[in-house]
């Protein structure tokens, strides 16, 4: 089967045949002359190949996550002095003070909020 010229390939093409011959030039030269370099030459090399992943970006490592702030509060129980920022689930102390004397008669002076707002 006849080879295609190389004026046929699309460029994508072009640069896999090139890296290819380029990693078999590279792969042969390490493995036949790795002895001969000195010790910093060899640990320049496992540097830029990336011998702890670095140079290949699938193996990079992850940036951490940014740490969570601790929100301030936005609610807050009198009786228990049990605060909440309003993000996420509701605490269970605050879902149990909905049914109690004390909620309902502090719903009678804030019908349009749930729970008290923390002050400050």
């Amino acid at each position: 089967m006849p080879r295609k010229p190389s004026a046929s390939l699309s460029p994508q093409a072009l640069l896999r045949a090139a890296t290819k011959e380029a990693y078999e030039r590279v792969t042969l030269l390490l493995t036949t002359s790795a002895s001969d370099f000195s010790p910093e030459q060899q640990r320049r090399l496992r540097a830029l190949l990336g011998s702890e992943g670095a140079a290949n970006p699938a193996k990079r490592a992850k940036p951490a996550k940014a740490e969570r702030k601790e929100l301030p509060p936005r609610y807050w129980l009198p009786h228990t002095q049990e605060t909440w920022s309003g993000r996420g689930r509701v605490p269970n102390t605050f879902l149990a003070w909905e049914g109690t004397v004390a909620h309902t008669e502090w719903k009678k002076h804030h019908p349009d909020e749930r729970f008290p707002a923390y002050p400050g």
